[in-house]
C-alpha cells in the first residue's frame, strides 16, 4: 500500500499512464533480449572461427552472394587473407559458405537491432510517452549501438593483417575483442537497467526494516557486480589469445598450480594481457574470487532482515554463479567445444543480468515512499 501511495510523487520515465509504461517496458526488455542473443551469436561466430570470412565492411550493409560466380568472387577475396593462407588453405567452397553465413548473420542481426530500437523509439516520442531524461538515455544507447558496428569492423580488421611471425596464426587483437565485448555488455546492461527503471520506478520495500536491510546488502552487492563484470571481460582475453586451449586441466594448470611461463613476457602489461598462461590464470583466479564473493553475499543476506524477493534473488544468483563456474571448468576440460563455449558465454551474461536486477532492486527508494513507510510505522 505504501508503494501505491508513493507513486504520485515519483518522477516517472514514461508519461501517459500505466499502459504506456507497459508498452515501453516490453519494448526495452525485447531489445535487451535481442542484444543478449546478439552476444551469444557473436560468441558462436568466434568459436567456429567464422569472424574473418568477410574481408570488407560497408556502412549500408552487405548483399550476400546469390550466384555461383558471386560466391567464387567472395571466396577469392578470402583466399587473399592471412587466415586462409595459414589456417584454411585448401578449404572447399561449401565450408567457406558456412563460415561466411555465420559472420553475415551476426552482422545483419546487429543491424536489424538498430531498426527494432529506432522504430518504436520514434513512435513513443511522437506519442509523448518518453520523458526528456529517458529520451537522452536511450539516445546515448542508440549512439553506442551504432558505434558498436564500427568497433566490430575495427576488431575484424586486425585479424586481416599479416601476423608479425610466420609461426603465428592470424587472429583478431585481444584488446579489440575485449573492447567489442565490453561495449556490448554496456549496451545490454544500459537497456536492461532502463527497462527495469521503467516498469519498477521504486524498489519493493514493505517496511523500514527491509529498506535498512537492503541498504546494508547494497554496499556489498555493488563490488560483487564489478567482480562479475571484470571476470566476464577477462574471458575476452582468454578467447582473443586462444588461452582456453593452453592448459586443459583443473584445478592445476598441467602438473603445477602456477606454470613457469607465467609472467615471462616483457613488459608487464603485455604479459598480463597477451601471455596465454597468465591470461588463463587471471581468468581462473577472477572466476574463483567471484564465486566466493557471491557466496559471501548470500551468507551475509541470511542474517539481515530483507524483502523475501531480494533474498530469493540472491539465492538464484549464487546458483547461477556455481553453474557458471561448472560450465567454465567443463569447457576447459573438453577443449572448448562450441556448444559448451557458447553456453559459458551465455552463463556470464545471465549472471551479469541477475546482478543488474539485484542492484536495481536494492537501490534506495524515493523520498516520497520513505515518508509513507515512516508514517505507516508510527504507532497510532
Amino acid at each position: 500500500m505504501a508503494n501505491g501511495a508513493a507513486n504520485s510523487g515519483l518522477k516517472l520515465l514514461v508519461t501517459k499512464g500505466p499502459q504506456a509504461q507497459k508498452a515501453v517496458g516490453i519494448w526495452l526488455f525485447g531489445c535487451a533480449a535481442w542484444v543478449f542473443s546478439l552476444v551469444i551469436l557473436g560468441g558462436i561466430t568466434r568459436l567456429t572461427r567464422s569472424g574473418l570470412s568477410m574481408t570488407d565492411w560497408k556502412f549500408t550493409g552487405e548483399i550476400p552472394p546469390v550466384s555461383n560466380e558471386a560466391w567464387l568472387l567472395e571466396f577469392e577475396k578470402y583466399k587473399q587473407s592471412p587466415e586462409y593462407k595459414r589456417v584454411n588453405k585448401g578449404m572447399s567452397l561449401e565450408d567457406f559458405k558456412f563460415i561466411y553465413w555465420m559472420e553475415y548473420a551476426h552482422r545483419m542481426w546487429g543491424r536489424a537491432l538498430g531498426f527494432v530500437f529506432a522504430g518504436p523509439f520514434a513512435y513513443f516520442i511522437a506519442k509523448g510517452y518518453v520523458t526528456r531524461q529517458l529520451g537522452l538515455r536511450l539516445s546515448a544507447l542508440f549512439a553506442l549501438g551504432g558505434a558498436q558496428g564500427l568497433i566490430g569492423w575495427w576488431m575484424v580488421k586486425s585479424g586481416l593483417e599479416e601476423p608479425t611471425s610466420e609461426y603465428v596464426q592470424p587472429r583478431v587483437s585481444p584488446y579489440r575483442l575485449a573492447t567489442h565485448l565490453t561495449s556490448a555488455f554496456v549496451i545490454y546492461c544500459g537497456i536492461l537497467w532502463t527497462a527495469l527503471s521503467v516498469v519498477m520506478p521504486d524498489p519493493p520495500t514493505g517496511s523500514m526494516s527491509w529498506v535498512n536491510g537492503a541498504a546494508k546488502i547494497r554496499k556489498m552487492a555493488i563490488p560483487v557486480s564489478a567482480a562479475v563484470g571484470i571476470t566476464a571481460i577477462s574471458g575476452a582475453f582468454v578467447a582473443g589469445n586462444d588461452a582456453g586451449h593452453a592448459y586443459n586441466s583443473f584445478p592445476k594448470m598441467g602438473d603445477t598450480w602456477v606454470p613457469e611461463d607465467v609472467f615471462c613476457m616483457e613488459p608487464f602489461i603485455r604479459n598480463f594481457f597477451e601471455n596465454t598462461s597468465t591470461v588463463q590464470l587471471n581468468h581462473r583466479t577472477l572466476a574463483t574470487t567471484t564465486l566466493l564473493s557471491v557466496a559471501g553475499l548470500w551468507l551475509a543476506a541470511r542474517k539481515i532482515d530483507m524483502h523475501p524477493a531480494v533474498k530469493s534473488l540472491i539465492g538464484s544468483t549464487l546458483g547461477m554463479a556455481a553453474l557458471q563456474v561448472t560450465l567454465g571448468i567443463s569447457t576447459l576440460l573438453m577443449y572448448v567445444p562450441t556448444s559448451l563455449g557458447s553456453a559459458h558465454q551465455a552463463g556470464a551474461l545471465t549472471l551479469l543480468s541477475l546482478m543488474i536486477l539485484l542492484t536495481h532492486t536494492l537501490r534506495r527508494p524515493s523520498s516520497t515512499l520513505l515518508k509513507s513507510l515512516a508514517a505507516a510505522a508510527k504507532p497510532t
